[in-house]
């Protein structure tokens, strides 16, 4: 089950617990195995160790947390979420790459 918690809630959220912080639409949500309107915005510089990538366990040790957003096509929308979380991050005193999955043509390409 995802942890999902709004664009309000992000301001008190510890996301400590969390590898990822990934961006989502509500119709995404809705529909189970939908991901098309999801995007990795953030991932910890920790997420991967050595072992976890040789064990294969990986995948079984990434906590993600999803924010729900209006418009996730929205250029500008993105960028606003993206300083808001940049801030929460900061302040948590968390590092990590912003859109490590993203290719060249992509949201990466924004900013």
């Amino acid at each position: 089950m995802k942890t999902v918690i709004t664009l309000q809630e992000l301001a008190e959220a510890d996301l400590r617990p969390y590898n990822e912080v990934w961006l989502t639409s509500a119709e995404a949500l809705a529909e189970s195995g939908h991901n098309e309107d999801e995007l990795c915005l953030w991932r910890s510089d920790d997420t991967f160790t050595h072992d976890m990538l040789s064990e294969g366990t990986h995948d079984q040790n990434v906590r993600g947390i999803w924010l729900v957003v209006d418009d996730i096509d929205d250029p500008q929308q993105v960028l606003d979420v993206e300083e808001e979380v940049r801030q929460r991050l900061h302040a948590l005193g968390l590092e990590g790459e912003f859109y490590p999955a993203e290719s060249g043509d992509s949201h990466a390409s924004i900013g």
